[in-house]
């Protein structure tokens, strides 16, 4: 008796294991998003020695939500972020990554490409990790492609091309429009690839406005003859006569042959089984440009464990950390041995053949939204006039002159 009162003195005396510190991942997104990070946050809290990675998933207003974190002291240590991350960085409130990067000898572009590693660069300093990145390309249905004879887009379609095959593949009943050969909107992703594969931009290298240009002007003229001159693709009026609100939701009833579109498509195509569909880089003008659709990761000024946080972004970006964002469809991934393993290429999850590798050809000309403070302003600013051009309201070059001034007015 006294052997095992001893015993039980000894256990309860016994120091208890020291919690080990913890890291805490904040994203946004819908249920399939959080189960994919849960999934990966899981992983490296096994993988990455000393720390217990948490997962907050914020399903409300994001922004609104980490900023008032911010302001308490207690936000997050890695947060995602995408065209906004400068919002932040202007701010103080995140950690430059070069410094964690370049002593555990991290070659960013071996890792993301190029294009990818910079593109939340400011002033010399990267501010975040890519660590998901669907940029936009062409969906394509098979079915019609066959049907009419056109053969399918491929990279090396110019503007012409594109143009020739909408036209073959609308079809109309007399006045009425039976089905579109293209579809898209106001939405600046679909319009602002067409102004990059033309040679515009909308700031030059010194951050200034330049989006009244010639490049521009012609780009949006192209853009909006495809609604007004070509009949090739619906105008405003023609999707609340469909009663449908995107592009997306045309392709899938087969109603449009073509549209723009980003990695999402896939999930929502799952739905529509009797479109036999493919994918394929975007066409261009003179020179190749697409849209990407990034988010990246950042760790916050204020994280009391930023060298375990950057331990665990390095993980999180990792192949091995990567991999379920293609095993389970959530997105493309930034990890470029990821986009090219058989789990991205031909994963279990797909309902057809489909050439997946179109995500990581296109990732090589694909451009980012302008990643200053003043991006939310910018949309704000140039919106209406580009919608009142996609609707024929106003001519490309009075409304790009217009937009001009709205931008150069929020510089004072």
């Amino acid at each position: 008796m006294a052997s095992v009162t001893a015993s039980a003195c000894t256990a309860e005396g016994a120091p208890r294991p020291t919690p080990e510190p913890e890291v805490t991942v904040a994203v946004w997104g819908g249920d399939q998003d959080a189960k994919t990070y849960q999934q990966r946050v899981d992983l490296a809290s096994e993988r990455v020695s000393g720390v217990n990675v948490k997962l907050l998933h914020i399903a409300g207003d994001y922004g609104s939500t980490i900023q008032k974190m911010m302001a308490e002291g207690n936000p997050p240590d890695i947060i995602e972020v995408n065209e906004s991350v400068h919002t932040y960085s202007s701010k103080n409130q995140l950690l430059p990554l070069n410094t964690f990067a370049e002593s555990k000898k991290l070659d960013l572009v071996a890792r993301f490409g190029e294009r990818a590693a910079h593109s939340y660069d400011r002033e010399g300093k990267t501010w975040a990790l890519p660590d998901r990145t669907g940029p936009m390309v062409l969906y394509y249905n098979k079915d019609l492609f066959d049907k009419d004879g056109v053969a399918y887009p491929t990279a090396d379609w110019k503007w012409p091309d594109f143009l020739a095959a909408a036209q073959k593949l609308t079809v109309k009943d007399g006045e009425k429009t039976m089905r579109y050969g293209f579809a898209a909107g106001d939405w600046w992703p679909w319009w602002m690839a067409f102004m990059l594969q033309n040679g515009g931009r909308i700031l030059d290298d010194a951050g200034k406005p330049v989006i009244n240009s010639p490049e521009n002007v012609k780009a949006m003229q192209f853009y909006a003859d495809l609604v007004h001159k070509h009949h090739v693709a619906p105008s405003k009026k023609d999707y609340e006569a469909l009663k449908v609100s995107s592009p997306d939701q045309l392709f899938a009833q087969g109603n449009a042959a073509m549209i723009m579109t980003g990695f999402w498509n896939i999930a929502a195509l799952k739905e529509a089984p009797q479109v036999r569909w493919g994918i394929s880089p975007l066409f261009k003008n003179t020179k190749q440009a697409t849209i990407a659709f990034q988010s990246g990761l950042a760790i916050t000024k204020s994280s009391k464990r930023p060298e375990l946080a950057f331990d665990v972004l390095d993980f999180l970006t990792s192949a091995e950390g990567q991999k379920p964002i293609a095993t389970n469809g959530q997105d493309a991934p930034a990890n470029r041995e990821v986009q090219d393993s058989e789990d991205f290429l031909r994963p279990a999850w797909a309902i057809s053949d489909v050439d997946m590798s179109a995500f990581k050809q296109s990732a090589e000309f694909a451009f980012t939204p302008p990643m200053t403070p003043q991006w939310g302003d910018m949309q704000k600013a140039f919106g209406t006039i580009i919608g009142e051009i996609c609707d024929g309201v106003v001519t490309p070059k009075d409304g790009l002159a217009a937009a001009q001034r709205s931008l150069e007015n929020l510089g004072k």
